[in-house]
């Protein structure tokens, strides 16, 4: 072997415990940010998969409904409580 591969050898050897923790945590890393993307990719795929089966289709109108809402006994009471104290 030539020098400067036994040099890099002793040197591996001195470093190994830090080289190998860096390893390691190179490749818990890696794994978390693989299961990131795929639970990114399932998500979307199952909220198109829900928003493609939910579709009005061709032709079909949806018919959107307002509501009145009267809050003038709410609002009394509520003035009534801060009141009484």
């Amino acid at each position: 072997m030539s020098q400067k591969k036994v040099d890099a050898y002793k040197e591996y050897k001195k470093n190994k415990k830090q080289i190998l923790k860096k390893e390691k945590r190179m490749a818990k890393i890696e794994t978390g940010l693989v299961i990131a993307v795929l639970a990114v990719f399932i998500g979307w795929f199952g909220v198109s998969a829900y928003q493609t089966a939910t579709r009005p289709k061709d032709g079909e109108e949806t018919a959107i409904e307002a509501t009145e809402v009267n809050m003038t006994d709410y609002m009394e009471y509520v003035n009534g409580l801060s009141n009484g104290y």
